[in-house]
């Protein structure tokens, strides 16, 4: 049995085990079986939903930070945590009302929380560039968590599955490169010819605009340190950031979405403030491949 196919059947059974429990449940209870950083009180309060660590015989049974999904090496852990507030949950509840969203706790989490720690640490030799930052805090099984748990989340919640475990399986059927597309139409607002994506600057200032919500709202060192384990990393220096930083970190996520969609290399002036639009662009273009 592979895997993914072990994977499957432990969340078949929790499934079973709980059957009139809804997926946003489901995924909040699979939360538990991941890592002690998914199960803070930072973690309930932007899911909604309270969910201890599992000790004991289970504990960390979906925290798999090499799992083959759709062809390319996922942490399953990752994608367990943001799917967890991903799916719609029944009803008008709380957490519904705060500013918090599910980018805030995938990609845009990533990448924000990457550029909060350079800052804090940018004077110590733990983290010596924001680059080395976004590859430590925000790297390939990172992405791909996150897009995994953006696409399943869309076809529970617009109701094509119903169950955790068959859209896992349904989605391991399609070829990443695929889901990156679906995800660049669908949560980023992309225009895709062909090979081709014909609006890089808004896509790009829609990732921008997204990163920097999340660091507005993620001044708290605790809330960083839920994302990853940061043992050894100074929090407690966290500074503001600049368009500099945001548009690296957004270009870092850009680039993985270019190469594994496909899709031809960008060149193209980003905008100068990616939530003033009309200021216009700057002089200088970029290129992403």
């Amino acid at each position: 049995m592979s895997k993914l196919d072990t994977i499957l059947k432990f969340i078949d059974q929790i499934e079973s085990e709980n059957p009139g429990a809804s997926a946003y449940e489901i995924a909040n209870k699979l939360r538990g079986y991941t890592k002690r950083n998914y199960t803070t009180q930072l973690w309930s309060i932007a899911t909604g939903y309270e969910q201890e660590y599992i000790e004991g015989e289970w504990a960390g049974k979906l925290n798999i930070e090499d799992l083959s999904l759709s062809g390319e090496i996922t942490d399953l852990g990752h994608l367990i945590a943001s799917l967890s507030d991903r799916i719609n949950q029944p009803g008008l509840q709380l957490s519904d009302l705060t500013k918090w969203t599910g980018d805030h706790t995938s990609w845009a989490g990533d990448i924000g929380s990457a550029i909060m720690i350079y800052r804090a640490n940018s004077d110590t030799k733990e983290i010596q560039t924001l680059g080395e930052s976004l590859n430590r805090l925000a790297g390939f099984s990172d992405y791909t968590a996150d897009i995994a748990a953006c696409v399943i989340g869309a076809t529970i919640n617009y109701g094509k599955y119903g169950l955790i475990s068959q859209a896992i399986y349904q989605y391991n059927l399609i070829p990443y490169r695929q889901h990156v597309r679906t995800f660049i139409q669908n949560e980023l607002g992309g225009i895709i010819q062909g090979n081709k994506l014909n609006n890089p600057a808004e896509i790009e200032a829609n990732i921008a605009q997204a990163v920097l919500a999340c660091i507005g709202l993620s001044t708290a060192p605790d809330w960083v340190k839920s994302f990853k384990d940061l043992s050894g990393l100074n929090l407690k220096k966290m500074s503001g950031t600049n368009r500099t930083d945001i548009l690296q970190a957004s270009l870092h996520f850009l680039a993985h979405l270019v190469k594994m969609g496909g899709l031809e290399s960008l060149k193209f002036k980003p905008y100068r403030m990616a939530g003033i639009r009309w200021l216009g662009n700057l002089s200088q273009e970029v290129i992403v491949s």
